[in-house]
This record gives C-alpha cells, structure tokens and sequence, in this order.
C-alpha cells in the first residue's frame, strides 16, 4: 500500500500489549496503537494501570523495531482530570506516539473545542498531536461535527471507516473535507469492514459492532479502497475486532488482520459496493 500500517489494540486489550506488539511485528505490521487511559473498566492492555507492563511494552517496541501510530483514548467530559491529560501525553512521549485518540463523550461543541485547545498545547513541545474521533453514539457524531471543533483546537481528526458509515458519511464528504481543509488535518485513518445496513438495535446495537462486530477489510460492503484514495498516503490502523477471529490467538489474529489489509492492494479481491448515492 506504500503507507504504514499499524495494527490497532482494541482486539488486543485481553492480551499483555508486548504479545500485542510481537504479534503485530511477526505479521508484517509496521506499527501498533496502545492503550494508555480511558478504558471504562480494568483491561490488560492498558498501559496506565501498571508500570511494570510499560516497561515490558517498550522493550516489546525496542526488540521488533516497531512504532506507534497512536496512543488512546481520552474521553472528553466533566470527568476527565489535568492528570490523566498529562499521563496520556507523558506516555505518548515515551511510546514514540505521533499521536493522542480523543473522544469526546458529553461536552457541548463550544467547550469541547477549549478542552481540547488545551490539550493540544499541552501536547505540542511532546510532539503529539491530539485527533478527534467521531463516533455516532458519542457527542461528536459526524465527520463534520469533529472538523468543527477540531479545526478551531488546533487538533485532527481521526477517520474510522465504520463510524464514517454510520454516521450517514462516505468517501465523498471525506473528499471534500480534505480540499476544503487539507489532508493534513487528517493524519491517518482506521479501517475495517462492515455492511452498508446499520444493525438493529439503535445505539447501544451500533457501540456492540464497534467494540465487537466489525469486519476484516475486504469481508463487507464499505468502499475502503475510496476511502483511501481520499486520503493518499495518510497512515491506516487496522482497527477490525470480528466474531470470526476473537477465539483465535493474537498472532493468528494479527496474520488475518494484515492478509486483509494486504487485500486492499489487488483490486479484484476488493468489494465493489459503494457509499450510495
């Protein structure tokens, strides 16, 4: 694909993050997200919880070479303390992150755009940029909705091709965000599959795919291939936690992960459905 492609954690998070990174160097990947805050309950993968994991993490990254794309997740709310800013940036640093997923969960647009100016200065001399992730059943629903509360912080915006769909959205608003923005505004996006129909079930149904239910790039109806011509360039994150794989092991997980991704590089194994019109 001529980009880097990083191995995303959320089907990881039941595993220590170093078999995370082995498995994803042994598979091909270049780099890996980790989760370093946000999680709603204890997970494995979690790097703030445990020093002594973030040290058998960063030996994992020295030994396979390999980098991080991103580090994850503050959730923008009332909630959210000056430290576990300052934790997730501090960690994002010693990581080698380019980059800190927020979501914002409860704040209204006018002050999520503050909280995450401030989290952008604070991010700056580290070298991390923060990027606003939208997703339907959070407060930031819509692509558009993140590009205005991103542009006026200073942060980017993360495009997920799932949420991207749900969200009534498609490789043609990504287009035109990207002449009226410039594409630096998004520096990566995430990839999996998925049908063009929403699951039944209103949000809760939508936040179970998410978490759980997507599909391997190449195994649904989503037009990854626009999305990423939309995006020439910009880093991918495989982000594809399916039914089909959870039983398998991280390495057998991670190998499917890349022989889908890699997919994406012979146009007659790609779906040919697109976003409709």
């Amino acid at each position: 694909m001529g980009r880097r492609i990083a191995l995303a954690c959320l089907d990881f998070l039941d595993d220590e993050p170093e078999v995370h990174v082995a498995a994803a160097a042994e598979a091909g990947f270049d780099a890996v997200t980790l989760r370093v805050a946000g999680s709603r309950e204890p997970v494995t993968g979690d790097l703030g919880r445990d020093p002594r994991r973030r040290g058998r993490t960063l030996a994992a990254l020295r030994s396979t070479g390999l980098g991080v794309l991103d580090v994850e997740a503050l959730r923008l709310s009332t909630r959210l303390s000056r430290a576990e800013v300052t934790a997730a940036i501090e960690l994002a640093a010693e990581c080698g992150a380019a980059h800190l997923l927020v979501v914002n969960t409860e704040l209204a647009p006018a002050e999520a755009a503050g909280r995450l100016a401030a989290i952008v200065e604070e991010a700056a001399p580290a070298g991390v940029l923060p990027c606003l992730e939208p997703m339907v059943f959070t407060r930031c629903r819509t692509l558009a909705e993140a590009i205005a509360v991103a542009v006026p912080a200073g942060a980017g915006v993360l495009v997920d091709a799932l949420h991207l769909y749900r969200s009534g959205g498609g490789v043609a608003e990504v287009a035109a965000a990207v002449a009226t923005h410039g594409d630096a505004l998004f520096p990566y996006l995430q990839l999996c599959d998925a049908p063009l129909a929403a699951p039944e079930g209103g949000m809760e149904a939508l936040r179970a795919e998410a978490l759980a239910a997507r599909l391997l790039p190449g195994d649904g109806e989503l037009d990854l291939t626009g999305l990423i011509a939309a995006l020439p360039g910009r880093a991918v994150s495989v982000e594809a936690p399916t039914v089909t794989t959870r039983g398998m092991a991280p390495l057998d997980r991670a190998r499917a992960a890349w022989s889908a991704v890699a997919t994406l590089d012979r146009p007659q194994q790609t779906s040919t459905v697109k976003e409709a019109s």
